[in-house]
């Protein structure tokens, strides 16, 4: 036995469908316009490479640093930089050269772990220690860049 459909029902079911949605349109394409802006949104940012790590270094160095395991990391981008230090409970960074500002530290899955400010002098704390694989968003009043993605 076949089933029959009738075409004006389902007419009317879809745009009554239809109908309901309507409210929510404006919304969905606002979203939608606002997601297709952020694509570019790392575009005007200058980009930190890692120049040093002192994880890869060929000799061992007999500093009282590394008795307590810490990974000095340093991104440069024309005249400037960013140099972080990684310790056990915190990461501490400064500008160079020095400014105030603001860095998040954003995770490979998109999102930000965490928010600092930067004072006068470029300096910076992170507690604690983020995890796995980041990238600093730094910003000062005339400077905004990201370093490299590395893994903590």
């Amino acid at each position: 036995m076949t089933q029959r459909f009738d075409d004006e029902a389902l007419a009317l079911e879809l745009s009554d469908a239809l109908r309901k949605t309507r409210p929510l349109a404006e919304g969905i394409a606002a979203r939608a316009k606002s997601a297709f802006t952020w694509r570019t949104v790392d575009d005007d940012l200058l980009t930190a490479e890692l120049m040093f790590d002192s994880a890869h270094t060929a000799e061992p160095s007999l500093t009282r640093a590394d008795a307590d395991n810490s990974r000095v990391l340093v991104f440069t981008v024309e005249l400037r930089s960013v140099e972080i230090e990684i310790r056990s409970d915190q990461l501490l960074g400064q500008f160079i050269p020095p400014s105030a500002g603001e860095v998040e530290i954003e995770g490979n899955n998109g999102g930000v772990l965490a928010t600092v400010p930067v004072d006068e002098v470029g300096f910076f704390v992170i507690e604690p220690v983020p995890k796995g694989i980041v990238r600093l968003r730094c910003t000062t009043p005339n400077t905004r860049l990201v370093t490299d993605w590395v893994q903590l």
